[in-house]
């Protein structure tokens, strides 16, 4: 199946996801939560709403403060939480995924959502998903999957890997009481459309469109 669950994949991961929390509450420095954004950095609360944080491997040369180390330390947890169970998925599908995107941290308070859409798009390239939950104690903001007749209620700690296509376009609920927190990650098979080069080529024509939009 190209929907599998992990159940309790990031069970051992759960003190990193408080750890992450506090840095980004104490709002120090780089370490803020963002208000989230759509498609070419668009700001769409009736779309999506909720806060998030990109977590991401820092080498060494560049961890300057205790906050560095710890925040890569954290990105170390949860990617070993998470590579066995790619392994496994890349596996059993004979496939092979050697670029990660760089984690995202999410925070959905009450109302707030994520409606339909596909993780692989004219804004992003990406070929396997992962959307794992750290807890579980909130109501509403199930994981739903309109084209499959899919509809989850995660428990803590568990990982959910799926196809980035459109067929696999899924919705965040709105969470109705508590707060839910997320870890989405998009996997490739390579760099290619990932890199300094390709996100120049791609501002060059986002650039090309809209004057092409004002000229009309």
């Amino acid at each position: 199946m190209l929907f599998r669950s992990y159940r309790k994949a990031l069970s051992n991961s759960l003190d990193s996801i408080k750890k992450m929390e506090e840095i980004l509450d104490s709002g120090t420095s780089y370490y803020k939560w963002q208000d989230s954004m759509v498609g070419y950095g668009v700001k769409m609360p009736e779309y999506r709403d909720c806060v998030d944080f990109k977590i991401r491997q820092i080498p060494k040369e560049y961890q300057h403060t205790d906050v560095d180390v710890e925040a890569n330390s954290i990105w170390e947890n949860l990617y070993d939480a998470q590579f066995g169970a790619v392994q496994d998925y890349c596996n059993y599908h004979n496939i092979k995924m050697d670029f990660w995107e760089v984690m995202n941290f999410i925070r959905y308070g009450e109302n707030q959502h994520f409606q339909e859409h596909a993780d692989h798009g004219f804004s992003y390239i990406a070929t396997v998903s992962l959307v794992g939950y750290p807890n579980d104690d909130y109501e509403g903001g199930e994981l739903i999957f309109p084209k499959l007749g899919i509809k989850i209620k995660p428990q803590a700690g568990d990982l959910y890997i799926f196809p980035s296509t459109y067929i696999y376009s899924h919705i965040a609920a709105p969470v109705t009481k508590g707060t839910k927190y997320s870890l989405v990650t998009m996997l490739d098979y390579n760099d290619n459309a990932h890199n300094d080069e390709y996100y120049k080529l791609r501002e060059t024509r986002i650039a090309e469109g809209k004057q092409k939009k004002t000229e009309k």
